[in-house]
């Protein structure tokens, strides 16, 4: 009976958006939004990321890029002022991209 009731309470959050399951077909464009503004945008493919996810500043300008292929990491870009200043590679080797005043985000 226990049992019963939990699964009734895991099914009922499912089916209210407050959980998902992996789905391995799952494929497309994926938006998260807080206050009718897009935080990140990004791209599953096999219920992997995959491509280039956009996290964005609460004034809509980028924070950073990620390029996954098939789940895995292969760069990561910071911005300031919608302008690249910061590359990391798959391996973690830095590249400044160019000379700015302003602080590595996560």
């Amino acid at each position: 009976m226990r049992c019963l009731f939990i699964a009734i309470i895991l099914l009922s959050i499912n089916s209210i958006g407050l959980c998902q399951t992996l789905d391995s077909t799952k494929t497309g464009t994926y938006f998260f939004k807080t206050n009718q503004k897009t935080t990140i945008k990004g791209y599953f493919k096999n219920a992997k990321r995959h491509k280039i996810w956009t996290w964005y500043n609460g004034d809509g300008s980028i924070q950073k890029q990620v390029k996954y292929k098939q789940g895995s990491q292969i760069w990561l870009v910071y911005f300031d002022n919608n302008k690249p200043w910061l590359r990391i590679d798959r391996y973690g080797k830095r590249h400044i991209i160019r000379v700015c005043e302003c602080n590595e985000r996560s």
